[in-house]
């Protein structure tokens, strides 16, 4: 897809619909489709062609500044700009402490800040830019009423000193919304001045992208419309078939709105009491403990461990409680419930990794400690989960429970030890109903905050983040197996002066 970056030149081949998208010059457009149909890499694609086409300033130079909006920071930075660095290579320096992207070759000066939307700092940033245009990252994961206050930011840069803007807009991208949704009305009824472009089902005749998905090193070689390389192309969905919900190859396979399950469990398609639920599960001597662990003032824990087949077990949860109730701190919790449950003799020499909710690396303003540093001063080995974002850590459960081995399930629940998660999985978790501005009711695919039912199936979900990834599951196991590994002393050096 693209060659020569060294020499500021590219191939990009465009497939049918993400042409259409790249052609039109409205305002705003948002393209949607099935996952890995090259929709970022189309709004990529975009920014580059922005930038190169602003025209010049006095001083001959094409100045622009475009907005990287995602909800979190951190999905932004493994996606988006993951892609871009391996588009523009060296020609793309990122900058820390700003969050920014420059971008400088030629008679080219851009610059690309990152701007995730999930603290209210980040939109007043947001509301103070002058912007040439602006990118919305799976755009369904923002708050919609913020539109109008990008639109507003886009064409104030540069000034007539710099060139003024040749062109201004706001291009975003997205897989499929659920049905009755503001977003979901949005694609239905676009807006004046919006354009909407929807590729078509990853499990079609027609679907896009086939040529960069599921490769090989050998099928990489052929010309991109090669019969062989598109239909290696399509085991890339051929798989997620074999293993998502429904609901998931509904909208992320198929590109069609996902059904609206307000109300409804969250796992009512995808855990079957019956099949996972088991008797007396014991652990495996040998294989490391992940312990899921949410935090708040019910900070709740689950116990699993991945066997040797790959199995998840799920041995027990441990609930938040103090001996006031459910009003508990992490380190009162830790103490009183999961340590004493950890050093019961089921549990002895097994090594200890407990992964939790990425929120708990904001330190305490009094002592400048986070969660994860409190969970390592009491002596457990503690990682944050990958990410935060909700349909990351669902699909994680689901991947589990959806899997089979054998015809036996790919994770197991113990029926007297994990009563409440159990609970939960089996429909106590489940989706909440949002009224929106105008009295009406819409489902945001957010599942209600219903103690403890909720705190104990987030705990699960950072499990399944980091157990069901290879490669997050061997780093775990590489810091716990570090940390456990005998430190030889260190010989101090003694001054002459110690012997007058």
């Amino acid at each position: 897809m693209r060659s020569g970056v060294a020499k500021q030149s590219w191939v990009y081949n465009a497939p049918p619909t993400i042409s259409s998208f790249l052609q039109s010059d409205a305002f705003g457009r948002l393209i949607w489709g099935p996952v890995g149909s090259g929709k970022t890499t189309a709004c990529i694609v975009e920014a580059a062609r922005r930038m190169a086409e602003q025209g010049p300033g006095e001083d001959g130079r094409r100045y622009s500044r475009i907005a990287i909006i995602r909800q979190s920071l951190k999905d932004a930075k493994a996606t988006v700009l993951k892609d871009i660095r391996g588009w523009f290579g060296s020609l793309a320096d990122w900058k820390v402490s700003e969050s920014t992207l420059y971008i400088e070759y030629g008679d080219v000066v851009s610059e690309w800040p990152f701007i995730p939307l999930d603290e209210p700092d980040d939109v007043k940033r947001l509301l103070s830019l002058q912007l040439t245009g602006a990118y919305v990252n799976e755009c369904i994961e923002t708050d919609i009423d913020l539109l109008s206050d990008i639109a507003g930011r886009v064409g104030r840069y540069p000034n007539n000193e710099y060139g003024a803007c040749t062109w201004s807009g706001i291009w975003m991208d997205t897989n499929a919304p659920i049905l009755g949704t503001p977003w979901a009305n949005f694609i239905d009824k676009p807006p004046p001045q919006w354009q909407v472009f929807h590729q078509p089902g990853g499990h079609t005749e027609e679907a896009e992208n086939l040529a960069h998905l599921n490769q090989t090193a050998e099928t990489m070689l052929l010309p991109e419309d090669d019969p062989i390389r598109i239909e290696q192309g399509r085991g890339y969905y051929n798989r997620l078939l074999s293993v998502g919900s429904p609901d998931y190859i509904r909208r992320y396979v198929w590109s069609q709105f996902g059904r609206d399950p307000s109300g409804a469990a969250v796992f009512a398609e995808s855990f079957k009491y019956d099949f996972h639920v088991v008797d007396n599960l014991e652990p495996v001597y040998s294989r490391m403990l992940v312990v899921g662990q949410d935090f708040g003032r019910s900070p709740w824990s689950v116990i699993t461990q991945l066997d040797h087949s790959g199995r998840l077990v799920v041995l027990e949860e441990v609930p938040g409680r103090g001996p006031g109730g459910d009003n508990i701190g992490l380190e009162q919790h830790v103490k009183q419930n999961l340590i004493p449950v950890l050093t019961q003799q089921r549990y002895a020499g097994r090594p200890i990794a407990v992964v939790g909710d990425p929120s708990g690396m904001s330190k305490d303003s009094l002592f400048e400690l986070n969660s994860f540093d409190l969970l390592k001063s009491l002596g457990l080995s503690a990682e944050p989960a990958p990410t935060n974002d909700l349909d990351p850590r669902i699909r994680g459960v689901e991947s589990f429970l959806v899997r089979q081995f054998g015809g036996k399930p790919a994770i197991v629940f113990d029926r007297s030890r994990c009563p409440t998660l159990i609970a939960g999985m089996n429909g106590q978790y489940k989706f909440s109903v949002t009224v929106d501005h105008s009295g009406g009711t819409f489902q945001k695919s957010i599942p209600e905050k219903l103690h403890p039912w909720s705190d104990v199936c987030d705990a699960l979900q950072y499990v399944c983040l980091v157990t069901g990834n290879a490669g997050a599951y061997a780093w775990v196991l590489g810091r716990v197996v570090d940390r456990l590994r005998p430190r030889r002393p260190v010989r101090q050096p003694i001054s002459a002066l110690a012997w007058t």
